[in-house]
């Protein structure tokens, strides 16, 4: 019986043309043949060659025509998907960066994503990558196409930092901007898409308004005062400098960020050491929030039960004392007044009767109380009671302590060789200090011997120089920088030290070696005498203008061997890929000696052992300062902490030394012990104070940031969340760019071949074929989108591949991590991009149903029985109106339906799994026949009933934590307002008292002046607490309706 009628709308399969069925042939031979219109012509058609012509971008739809897909299509556009991602719950760039995965570093991602308004402050401790976590941000936004333009504001010696890492790592090409005038040109010219890198100075706000007409044409503020310019990301790196609310640096960020999309701050431990500095970061970040500074330490005494019981989870305490510890938790607040933050009154309250109101809450203890202690219990309770802290989406931080699986520090192991000087040296070395001392001081009245400020100054810094390297000093600079060294014949007691390690470590060792010293004729000294005895050396000081590529090919020649920096010159610069450091001389200031150390312990740094050698000149002053101060403090173990936060903390002036804070002491005392007649015991004593002062602030602000960070964060939730990704493939895994590859050559590249060169290093070639080697170039031109984010990468790619028959590739992220000159393709690359389009143009866009097969044993832990199986991936969306900002929560929801038991499998861990495994391990499998229309009928029912349920649940859900949220805002809004009505109606009792007793005539008309006035400022407060009230109220969740994106049929086998 023929399938279709006379006047039928039917599709061609294989040409996908539409046309009319004209007439039913006869059947032959088991067959039947129609005669179809299409475009006007009459064509004989097999009944197997046609579909009907219905919806075929529902894929039930298709699911009754029984059109599928194969699993390599499946895995072709789910990649595709990713690549463009947009949904919360997947991470297209979690491998795509050419660093070192390490998962902690997502961390601040995966918060900022969550968060209503894309802000976040995070404060990593020193060496763990900040600056990864935060191109990890720029990544993401970039797939989601939301970074058209972007900011960098960082101190001016890191800029080259940001530029070379960004371009190294993540492929980003930023400009350095050296004038504001450059950067408003650019952004005129380019309508507002530059990637610029600025330092603070560039966005200092003028202090008059005379100064901001004079520069109104080179204004970045006045561009934005215009809207001509609206940054989608600005970053701020040691953000800590805008602590200070009333500079002209945070007035100008201020302004900057106003209108910004998304901001990152970057920050060092400093900001962990006072609360004050916390909130005006905050505040800056969202002043929404963070209004008033008393609100903001009660929000840190509130949040710190819920750390706890966060720990607690973690520590397995059971459910039942968790509940009962954090219900009967005692927090204090604190409510003040005034600019100054007076304190008016504490009070003391129970946590459940604080937040008996708030139905998260409810559901935590409910859930404590009720639930089984099962690990899903514990990780969705992880979200619940994170969630109860705003602050934890706009706040990251993490200890070293906290991720010794993903970050192994090196041990830092010191040497010291103490230097005698040869008799030589040592006349030259007093000669120079006492013809200095002769020619510039003078006897006073008394007759004794005296110096200027200045000619003191000046005495420091000779002692220095000749202290680092009496030759260094003594030779003329232009014979240096000639190559010539005037006391080549003099013996040189620190150079024989030096050359020792150098010998010890490059031949016996084949190490290389970084040796720092202060001043630039004492390396330029060191450079010509190395050289004239073989040594292979390169330079760098604060003259070399292209620092990078010395340090590049110090790092990739085989015949250099030594380094040789200055302060200046390394500034900024990573060199974790070196593990011997030489202090040649030793600053007195323990900061520039634990940078010198940082250059190369840090993150990155894959030698167990960090070894630090120090030369000390034997009975000087600079030895009494290295064993009596740098080695007791524990600088060399890396035992001090942060040392930044210690050295500014503000001293206690009770002790009269005159000084601000230990880094203006050690100032003092290095002129102090140059310029002063003291005894040896005098100068060991000055030292020990110093010492002690730093000890003492080492463990005051130890305890101080301990126990901030532990009242502010717990961030389990998010480190779950990141193995979920992981183990489900919510990314875009390296074997799926190698499917993707093998897809474009096999449809597209033909005539080129893949040559798999070590598969578990993924490591490839790409053969072009000889005669047509442009194959590749064309296809990108091709193919390359009409986007500024890629024009810049496509174009270089291109012009490095010129003239090239084969291309040495790897798709894995280590692989491309430790061999700089092989080609990464990582889901951005230009390859990846125009495979992405290419097959885009080739797909139908209704390709959404697909069958294939799947081993059991590639599901791990996940139980799934053999049989058929239906997977449904949902799009689910919604948006929460919140203070003015819109965020889009967009998630895949997959579920599963088990055709042999006619069920939904409710576990969500199934249908995850089987979704992340299907895109890498899914196989062909045998054509089975069509379902019955009833059956199908019947499925699409079952699916729409679990996705509306699901659905349901999720809105349910969201707005319990929308109301949540209100709560918790209106309450602590309400309280602050209250507490300042209250303030201010005293004061208006107050001076109502006084008039209905005074009799002086002057004083009564002072208080009838100022009663207005403060009955005013009670109204405005009045009306502020209504506004507040009012935006806290009308935030909203809108639901859009899941929309199916996939149908796939899956036979485990």
């Amino acid at each position: 019986m023929a399938k279709f009628n006379i006047g039928d709308s039917v599709i061609y399969i294989s040409s996908k043309e539409k046309g009319i069925v004209k007439e039913i042939l006869p059947p032959a031979r088991g067959r039947q043949l129609y005669r179809v219109s299409i475009d006007n012509t009459i064509k004989n058609c097999l009944e197997s060659n046609l579909i009907p012509d219905t919806d075929l971008s529902d894929p039930f739809q298709r699911l009754r025509q029984g059109i599928f897909g194969s699993f390599l299509d499946f895995s072709k556009i789910n990649t595709s998907f990713k690549i463009q991602n947009t949904s919360n719950n997947t991470i297209s760039s979690l491998k795509a960066s050419n660093t070192i995965f390490k998962a902690y570093q997502f961390k601040p991602l995966l918060k900022f994503l969550s968060s209503e308004n894309r802000r976040i402050l995070v404060a990593d401790e020193v060496g763990l990558g900040k600056t990864i976590e935060a191109g990890h941000i720029m990544l993401e936004l970039m797939a989601r196409r939301e970074m058209k333009n972007a900011l960098i504001v960082c101190p001016k010696s890191l800029q080259e930092k940001w530029q070379v890492e960004l371009k190294e790592k993540f492929n980003f090409q930023f400009k350095i901007y050296d004038t504001s005038k450059d950067l408003i040109a650019d952004i005129k010219d380019r309508n507002g898409t530059v990637r610029a890198i600025v330092n603070y100075e560039k966005i200092r706000f003028s202090r008059s308004e005379n100064e901001n007409k004079q520069s109104k044409d080179t204004s970045l503020f006045d561009l934005i005062d215009k809207n001509e310019i609206k940054f989608d990301f600005v970053l701020c790196d040691e953000a800590h400098r805008l602590r200070n609310h009333t500079t002209q640096t945070h007035r100008g960020a201020k302004k900057l960020l106003e209108t910004a999309n998304s901001v990152v701050f970057l920050t060092a431990t400093p900001i962990m050491i006072s609360e004050q500095n916390l909130f005006n970061l905050l505040q800056l970040l969202d002043d929404n929030k963070y209004t008033e500074y008393s609100t903001f330490l009660n929000e840190i005494a509130v949040n710190a039960p819920f750390i706890n019981a966060l720990t607690q989870l973690n520590n397995q305490i059971p459910l039942h004392k968790i509940a009962d510890d954090l219900d009967d938790s005692e927090v204090s607040l604190y409510y003040s007044s005034g600019e100054e933050y007076r304190v008016e009154w504490k009070k003391n309250f129970i946590v459940k009767e604080l937040f008996s109101e708030i139905p998260l809450y409810k559901k935590i203890i409910d859930d404590l109380r009720t639930k089984e202690d099962m690990a899903e219990t514990r990780v969705q309770l992880q979200f619940d009671i994170s969630d109860m802290s705003e602050m934890n989406k706009i706040f990251s931080r993490t200890r070293k302590k906290e991720v010794t699986q993903d970050w192994s520090q090196a041990v830092r192991e010191p040497h010291t060789l103490i230097v005698e000087l040869h008799p030589d040296e040592q006349l030259e070395f007093d000669k120079v200090i006492e013809e200095y001392i002769e020619e510039n001081s003078y006897l006073d009245d008394f007759g004794n011997e005296r110096m200027s400020l200045g000619a003191a100054l000046g005495l420091v810094q000779k002692k220095r120089q000749v202290a680092s390297s009496v030759y260094g000093y003594l030779n003329n600079k232009e014979h240096l920088d000639k190559g010539i060294d005037q006391y080549s014949s003099e013996r040189d007691a620190k150079f024989e030290a030096l050359l020792t390690i150098i010998k010890k470590l490059t031949t016996q060792e084949n190490k290389k070696l970084i040796v720092f010293a202060l001043f630039k004729n004492t390396l330029k000294y060191l450079n010509v005498r190395l050289k004239k005895i073989g040594v292979g050396c390169a330079i760098i000081h604060g003259d070399i203008d292209d620092r990078t590529s010395v340090i590049e090919r110090f790092k990739r020649s085989n015949d250099i061997k030594v380094l040789l920096s200055s302060e200046v010159g390394s500034e900024g610069l990573d060199m974790q890929f070196c593990d011997v450091l030489v202090n040649y001389d030793l600053p007195w200031n323990p900061m520039v000696v634990e940078q010198r150390i940082g250059r190369i312990d840090r993150f990155g740094q894959e030698s167990p052992i960090v070894n630090i050698y120090n030369l000390v000149v034997k009975d000087s002053i600079q030895e009494d300062i290295y064993t009596r101060l740098l080695d007791r403090i524990g600088i060399f173990r890396g035992c001090i902490g942060d040392l930044e936060a210690i050295l500014d903390k503000d001293l206690d002036r009770q002790g009269n030394i005159g000084v601000k804070n230990i880094r203006e002491w050690f100032s003092t005392l290095e002129k102090e012990l140059y310029c002063t007649k003291i005894t040896k015991q005098q100068r060991l004593e000055k030292i020990d104070a110093i010492e002690r002062a730093i000890l003492t602030e080492q463990r005051n602000l130890k305890e101080i940031s301990e126990g901030l960070t532990d009242s502010l964060t717990n961030d389990i939730y998010f480190k779950n969340e990141i193995e979920n990704i992981q183990n489900n493939h919510r990314y875009v895994t390296e074997k799926e760019l190698v499917n993707y590859m093998q897809f474009l050559i096999r449809s597209k590249l033909t005539t080129c071949q893949l040559h798999t060169i070590d598969e578990e290093k993924l490591l490839f070639q790409l053969h072009l074929p000889q005669s047509s080697s442009r194959i590749l170039i064309n296809f990108l031109n091709e193919f390359q989108p009409n986007d500024p984010d890629y024009a810049i990468a496509f174009r270089q790619f291109i012009n490095s591949i010129r003239d090239k028959t084969v291309l040495d590739l790897t798709f894995s992220q280590q692989t491309g991590y430790n061999n700089r000159g092989i080609i990464r393709l990582n889901a951005y690359h230009p390859i990846i991009i125009a495979a992405m389009r290419y097959f885009q143009s080739q797909d139908s866009k209704t390709s959404n149903t697909f069958r294939f097969a799947l081993n059991e044993s590639v599901l791990g832990e996940v139980s799934v029985p053999v049989g058929d199986y239906f997977l449904a991936v949902y799009s689910s969306t919604t948006i929460k109106k919140w203070f003015s900002r819109e965020q889009k929560t967009e998630l895949l929801i997959p579920i599963l339906f088990d055709v042999r038991n006619e069920r939904i499998i409710k576990d969500k861990k199934i249908a995850e799994r089987l979704l992340g495994e299907a895109q890498l391990h899914a196989t062909t499998t045998v054509e089975s026949s069509k379902l019955p229309e009833n059956k199908i009928s019947e499925l699409e029912y079952i699916f729409a009933e679990e996705i509306e349920d699901i659905e349901s649940q999720n809105v349910a859900e969201q707005l319990m934590r929308l109301e949540t949220h209100k709560k918790m805002q209106t309450q602590r809004k309400t309280e602050f307002y209250n507490n300042r009505i209250k303030t201010q109606e005293n004061i208006i009792r107050s001076s109502e008292s006084k008039l209905r007793f005074l009799t002086d005539e002057k004083e009564r008309k002072n208080i009838e002046s100022i009663l207005p006035a403060q009955k005013k400022i009670l109204s405005n407060l009045h009306e502020e607490m209504e506004n507040s009230l009012r935006e806290i109220n009308a935030g909203e969740i809108i639901y859009k309706t899941p929309q199916l994106l996939s149908l796939s049929l899956i036979t485990i086998y």
